[in-house]
């Protein structure tokens, strides 16, 4: 069994496309896209820490006590918030520095056209 699984990287995906794409509206569709990532990936954190699935024990299962003994349910759900919160988290730095140089720029702009 893979300890990453392709699902988990749905949220992150979503969000980076969500987030490339929301550079031709406007600044409050970047934020409220990463807010809105954010929730849902901390969401998941909290899904993937109460889900508790069946008592899997080596006895009765008949496996050795490594890892294909554990219940991976909830890691997946722990995965997924996890890295998609280290991607909102990313996006964040990337948006507030960009937004900053934006700024910058347009401040310039202004003062270069303004008469005087």
């Amino acid at each position: 069994m893979a300890i990453v699984s392709g699902y988990v990287w749905i949220l992150p995906t979503m969000t980076i496309v969500g987030w490339i794409l929301s550079w031709w509206g406007t600044r409050r569709i970047r934020w409220c896209l990463l807010s809105a990532a954010t929730v849902i990936s901390v969401a998941c954190l909290l899904i993937g820490y109460h889900e508790k699935g069946p008592q899997i024990s080596p006895g009765t299962v008949g496996c050795s006590p490594a890892l294909e003994c554990m219940d991976w349910r909830g890691i997946y759900w722990l995965e997924a918030g996890l890295i998609g919160f280290v991607c909102c988290l990313a996006l964040l730095i990337v948006t507030t520095v960009a937004e900053i140089a934006l700024w910058f720029d347009r401040r310039g702009t202004a003062s270069a056209e303004s008469p005087g």
